[in-house]
């Protein structure tokens, strides 16, 4: 398929570095199936509290591995950029942080092989706030305690999201469609849409494909949603068409979970 855009060169490594990564994966993940901890409670957690409410949140974090393990949890700000992932920031150091609304009820512990901790995480909103949406989230760092294992001893880190929605103040939302992306030799093609908006939200898309007679021979949905915090790209994948070649013309509606609707139609050479 083909919409018009560049193609992609592909560089291909040397021999040297293709026979040293498949070792080191095998080292490290090693490693982690004896030493592991795991959060059971979900890596996001969406609240909307009304300004000067509170809601507590139950995180579940349990060792997995066969080593004791040392826990520090973390309260940090986030950021996405489109091509670059995550970043973590010192607490409060954004214009979209809560950082400074968390409460953690215990910050540091140990967990014995097979043992899970509960760990209450409560979001304090003021009652001056002004903006439609906010993010911190909680690192979750871990490596065996000083007498469990001896030599390489790795840090695990996870980052539990906490993203806010002001239930009184309606957020900016804009979706933008970016590219298509197409892998020839995988069952699925995919269209990648950054968030420019300034609220967090979950998307579903739903796309067709026209011939040049206005026939629909494609219509399918994206293989499942997926959520995006301000200006984060995401690809939402839908099963590849099994149509002849030719020219059609694509069009894709986009559903978030609050009801609102995006549309992109293009041209497009499958």
């Amino acid at each position: 398929m083909s919409s018009g855009a560049p193609s992609v060169p592909v560089y291909s490594s040397k021999t040297i570095s293709a026979m040293k990564i498949p070792l080191i994966l095998t080292c490290l993940a090693g490693w982690a199936l004896n030493a592991q901890i795991i959060v059971q409670s979900g890596l996001t957690h969406r609240l909307e509290v009304a300004p000067g409410g509170s809601e507590t949140v139950p995180v579940s974090i349990k060792n997995v591995g066969a080593w004791a393990m040392d826990c520090h949890l973390e309260i940090s700000d986030v950021r996405s950029t489109c091509d670059s992932g995550y970043q973590y920031l010192s607490a409060g150091t954004t214009a979209e942080s809560c950082a400074d609304w968390l409460q953690l009820e215990q910050d540091y512990f140990s967990l014995e092989p097979g043992e899970e901790k509960l760990v209450k995480v409560k979001i304090n909103c003021p009652a001056s706030v002004q903006k439609a949406g906010a993010r911190a989230c909680v690192l979750v760092n871990s490596k065996p305690t000083v007498d469990s294992v001896q030599g390489l001893k790795v840090r695990v880190r996870y980052a539990i999201n906490f993203l806010y929605r002001n239930p009184f103040i309606p957020g900016e939302v804009a979706l933008y469609a970016q590219r298509i992306e197409m892998q020839q030799n995988q069952p699925f093609w995919g269209l990648r849409f950054q968030n420019m908006g300034n609220v967090d939200r979950i998307v579903r898309s739903y796309a067709k494909l026209i011939n040049s007679e206005g026939k629909v021979v494609y219509s399918e949905q994206s293989e499942k949603p997926r959520g995006f915090i301000p200006n984060q790209c995401r690809t939402l994948r839908f099963p590849k068409p099994n149509i002849p070649k030719g020219d059609y013309q694509m069009v894709v509606v986009s559903e978030t979970d609050e009801g609102e609707r995006f549309g992109v139609t293009q041209k497009v050479q499958w």
